[in-house]
């Protein structure tokens, strides 16, 4: 179990996701799966790479799951 799993084990509802991808992955990760959430993206730090925030955790654990490289962040509220 890598820290992305443990990190939504001690989901409690109130956490943001963070989640870090490079441009291909985000396209495919918001435009080719047929998922309604609440999303906000922005550029990263990181030169070529997209920050897409959600409070879904089913959204993001499926982003997890189709791009296990993908860093993931948990802000709480």
């Amino acid at each position: 179990m890598d820290n992305n799993e443990k990190a939504f084990e001690s989901y409690t509802g109130t956490e943001v996701f963070q989640i870090l991808l490079d441009g291909r992955s985000s396209r495919a990760a918001l435009l080719e799966r047929n998922i309604q959430s609440d999303l906000k993206v922005r550029r990263a730090k990181t030169p070529g790479h997209v920050v897409i925030e959600t409070g879904d955790v089913l959204f993001a654990r499926n982003v997890l799951i189709w791009n296990p490289s993908c860093k993931v962040n948990i802000k709480k509220k």
